[in-house]
């Protein structure tokens, strides 16, 4: 697939320079989740008929240095740190993050997050290509994950269990949600208009999404007081392991 030149829906990294892109920024992006700036232009490859004249480089600060490459995920950070990154930068004030942690059993948790709206369990994965949440021939009417043409619908699961696991912990009445945070998804336009409304896609009690849109849902209003997340926070942090 050729390059193309449009907004990058949840920012990323440009795999020539290792510029920072971010939310909406445009850039050139191919068919296999890698990224580069404008200033960069598009990588070797057919350029499709109908994209746009690359911008002329603009030169960069003398001896500025290089971000580095990541050849697991081109283009784009690796899941925790966009999780991390989108928590540090937009998480509603007096919330508290417990990362890198493991559940009872010994299972990781990439980050517990309390907040106003309740306990969260929230889990990074970089998987690339098309985001998709509907039905398949083989599912009888019910919605499966599949992000490029694989079913991760049991995995999305999986981060249900850790929140049971959490709600076990904590043994009381307070709400703890999982979380399932996709990095390098390519969301289809199809899934747009959720997720400019800040709706993220929910596979029973699973929220599905970009870091961002996650975050803007730990963000909304809920039960508990300051008091609350301060004490609940206290006592995960006491009886979590560390993975």
């Amino acid at each position: 697939m050729g390059w193309v030149r449009k907004p990058t829906i949840w920012g990323g990294v440009c795999t020539a320079c290792g510029s920072r892109l971010d939310h909406l920024h445009e850039a050139w992006l191919d068919g296999a989740g890698v990224v580069r700036c404008l200033a960069c232009g598009p990588g070797e490859g057919r350029l499709p008929e109908d994209a746009l004249a690359t911008e002329p480089p603009r030169p960069g600060p003398s001896g500025a240095p290089r971000g580095p490459r990541r050849e697991a995920a081109p283009g784009l950070e690796a899941p925790e740190q966009a999780t991390d990154r989108a928590l540090a930068e937009l998480l509603a004030e007096g919330s508290r993050v417990l990362a890198g942690r493991a559940a009872p059993d010994g299972r990781p948790i990439g980050h517990v997050v309390v907040a106003r709206s309740g306990v969260w369990a929230v889990e990074s994965r970089e998987w690339a290509g098309r985001v998709e949440y509907r039905p398949t021939p083989t599912s009888n009417g019910r919605h499966r994950l599949l992000v490029g043409g694989v079913d991760r619908t049991t995995e999305a699961e999986a981060v249900a269990a850790l929140a049971e696991s959490l709600a076990t912990l904590i043994g009381s009445a307070t709400p703890v949600e999982p979380a399932l945070a996709i990095t390098l998804g390519d969301w289809n336009l199809a899934s747009l208009p959720s997720l400019v409304l800040n709706r993220p896609f929910r596979h029973g009690d699973v929220w599905i999404g970009p870091p961002r849109l996650l975050v803007a849902r730990i963000n909304a209003a809920g039960p508990l007081e300051p008091a609350a997340v301060e004490r609940l926070s206290a006592l995960l942090e006491e009886r979590l392991g560390r993975r």
